[in-house]
């Protein structure tokens, strides 16, 4: 008896990424498919610590879901508080969107690899960086973004990536977009303003050369 209910629990570790990945799947489709960043502000409360409590609550969601807005939530936070708010608020917020995937990951065994690697090809990129690349793979694979937030999180944790690496190299990696987007939270209201232009301009500067880099790593890799 014990032993079966050991296989059981065994079996649903293995199984609960592709759970969790189904179950928020299915509340995106029928709760936030069509979100925009006036609503998240709309059902933000006005008192500052409430807020960002809300706030970090999204991105734990966001954690459990590629199809949650990770880019929403940021401008969200940057249009509700001074940037020396919204900018270490975000900050926390990568981290709570890299662990809590990252733990199932470690917990579900790297069976779980296997498995997502059937829905997404690109996780073999992964296997490439989990012998002794735990830092660069993470900082790599989160600047070019070429696959989503939490099946990367989800595969190093699987994989048995040194966590404070992982999180070392997704932070640093995340980093930069987070702010920029922060900022242009900030100015959403002046869309022509120079702050909202410039930090536009340099997200689709790094987007351009990611994948650009992408692309020459994915031709490497094939010779």
């Amino acid at each position: 008896m014990k032993m079966m209910i050991k296989i059981i629990l065994k079996r649903i570790m293995q199984l609960s990424p592709l759970l969790m990945i189904g179950i928020m799947a299915g509340l995106y489709v029928t709760c936030f498919r069509h979100m925009t960043l006036e609503q998240i502000l709309n059902y933000t409360p006005s008192e500052p610590i409430a807020a960002a409590a809300v706030i970090l609550v999204m991105y734990a969601l966001k954690s459990l879901s590629y199809f949650f807005p990770m880019a929403l939530i940021a401008a969200a936070a940057g249009a509700i508080f001074p940037v020396y708010i919204s900018i270490p608020l975000n900050f926390a917020g990568i981290i709570i969107m890299a662990t809590i995937p990252y733990l199932i990951g470690r917990y579900a065994e790297s069976e779980a690899v296997d498995k997502l690697a059937l829905k997404y090809k690109k996780i073999e990129m992964i296997k490439e960086f989990s012998k002794d690349r735990h830092f660069s793979g993470a900082f790599f694979l989160r600047i070019i973004s070429c696959l989503p937030y939490d099946i990367v999180s989800l595969a190093m944790g699987s994989l048995r990536f040194d966590y404070k690496k992982y999180l070392l190299g997704t932070f640093l990696g995340t980093a930069p977009g987070f702010i920029l987007t922060t900022i242009m939270g900030s100015a959403i209201t002046e869309p022509l303003s120079p702050e909202f232009l410039i930090c536009a301009g340099v997200e689709i500067d790094i987007t351009i050369i990611s994948a650009l880099i992408y692309k020459m790593h994915h031709s490497k890799s094939k010779t």
